[in-house]
Formats: C-alpha cells, sequence, structure tokens
C-alpha cells in the first residue's frame, strides 16, 4: 500500500513538473513572439531619414514651432491652418505655386493642408492675420473662391520665422497596421533673425528669458555650419522636442500629427 501511495506521489510531482515546464515554454515563447513583433515593426531612422525629416522640420517651424510643442496639431483651427499656408517659407511657396499676389484658389489652399496634415483635414475658408498688425492679411472671396493677399495695407516685408538650430537626439520608424510613422527628436536653439543670441527653447525667446550664448563677433559672419559648431556644446541646455510624422506609402509624403516639447511634459 505504501509503495502505491509512493507511486501515485511520484505521477502527480512528474505532472506538476511538466505542466509548469509547459508554462514556462508558453511565455518564453510569447515573450519571443512580442519581441520579434516589435524588431519587425520598429526599427532606427537612416541618415536619409533624418534628412528629409529635418527638412520636413524646418516647414514646420515657419509656424508651429511658435505653439513651443503645446498645441495638438489635429485640432488647428481654421485661422491657424491659413496662418500656416501664409508663413510657409518663400522657398516652399514658389515650389507649391502659392503666389497670393496673383491668387490662390480655394481648392489649392486645401490641397496643401492635406499635404502638411493628412488626407482627413478639413477646412472653412477664414482670412488669415498680418504677423506684425493682426489685420485681415489673405483675404478670401468667397465668389471666386479665391485668396489674395492685401498688400496695399499691409506695406511691409515677408514673414521671417525664428532661426533654429536642431540637433539630432533619436529617431525610429514604426509600422502600424497600413500607415508608416516616423519619430525623431531633435534638441534646439532658437534666436530671432539678424540677432546673435540664442536661446534654448521658443518660449524663452519669446520672453528673452536664459539667454544660452551670444555669438556676436564683430569681425565674423558665420556660416550655418559655423554657427551649429558655436552652439553644439550647450546641447544640454536647449530644450528637446518630438515631431510625430506619419504617411501611408513614403517618407516623401509625411505629414505632421504630433509635436510635443519633451521638457515641458517634466512640469506634470
Amino acid at each position: 500500500m505504501e509503495n502505491v501511495r509512493r507511486c501515485f506521489m511520484l505521477f502527480i510531482a512528474l505532472i506538476t513538473l511538466l505542466v509548469v515546464a509547459s508554462l514556462i515554454f508558453i511565455i518564453n515563447l510569447n515573450l519571443k513572439d512580442e519581441k520579434d513583433f516589435f524588431a519587425d515593426n520598429s526599427e532606427s531612422l537612416t541618415s536619409k531619414d533624418i534628412t528629409s525629416l529635418m527638412k520636413l522640420v524646418e516647414v514646420y517651424d515657419s509656424y508651429i514651432i511658435t505653439f513651443d510643442g503645446t498645441k495638438d496639431v489635429k485640432n488647428l483651427t481654421d485661422l491657424e491652418k491659413i496662418n500656416f499656408i501664409d508663413r510657409l517659407p518663400l522657398e516652399i511657396k514658389n515650389t507649391l505655386d502659392l503666389d497670393f499676389n496673383k491668387g490662390v484658389s480655394l481648392s489649392k489652399v486645401e490641397a496643401v493642408l492635406k499635404k502638411y496634415f493628412g488626407k482627413d483635414t478639413t477646412f472653412s475658408p477664414v482670412n488669415s492675420k498680418c504677423f506684425l498688425d493682426d489685420g485681415d492679411y489673405l483675404i478670401y472671396d468667397s465668389n471666386t473662391k479665391t485668396y489674395t493677399a492685401d498688400n496695399d495695407y499691409h506695406a511691409h516685408g515677408a514673414y521671417e520665422g525664428p532661426l533654429v538650430e536642431n540637433y539630432y537626439v533619436e529617431g525610429k520608424r514604426i509600422v502600424d497596421n497600413d500607415k508608416l510613422r516616423y519619430i525623431i527628436t531633435l534638441k534646439k536653439a532658437f534666436a530671432y533673425p539678424n540677432t546673435s543670441i540664442y536661446y534654448g527653447s521658443y518660449s524663452d525667446l519669446v520672453n528673452s528669458n536664459n539667454p544660452i550664448i551670444d555669438i556676436y563677433d564683430i569681425d565674423s559672419d558665420y556660416t550655418l555650419d559655423e554657427v551649429n559648431s558655436l552652439l553644439l556644446p550647450y546641447e544640454d541646455e536647449f530644450t528637446s522636442y518630438t515631431y510625430v510624422f506619419e504617411t501611408f506609402d513614403s517618407i516623401d509624403n509625411c505629414y505632421l500629427i504630433e509635436l510635443a516639447n519633451l521638457d515641458s511634459q517634466k512640469e506634470f
């Protein structure tokens, strides 16, 4: 009888051991599958990716950076959307054939907004606001469905956005079902055009707080590369900004879905 009991206990122990071993195997298999999923769907950016995204960042920095990473890009107002169009860099406007002195159709404006904010972007036409006096600048004519610049009243030079120096921190490319997402984090330094004092965030620039460095030298006319090198030792004092881009096909057709000021998030 004692032998039977011992055999039974040994049988139970073997069954328990097999069950535990099976569970460990299944868990490890699931973890492996999860790791393989992320390995297949997320990867570091190539140097070519970084170059392409940095060029895109410059376009959005002409206006979207003025929100300093605190604006939900997917919920821009119609006024903010037309202001973005108005303040695009001149070379981008020329490339897109946006000549508001001659007039630009509403359909053209809508197409440009979809290019930079995605195909689901909607827009109800409103006049843009002048960056100097806040009066109406790009005037919409509902009869011709055309935008035209009011240069008679606003007799001043074109809008110049802040000078921004970007330093790459990290980035990744993610496959998300039928979409691709490109995430890039940058350290940024800011200055006003024709000035030499650089700040570590857009808010600091606007409020003249916490200047990082004054690169003024009466004997020097710095190139962009030289400015970048002069600021590099102060990189740790710059604010980190993360841009999230999305596309359905290639990096050349990316549009912005998020811009975050990482340093401001530390306050919460």
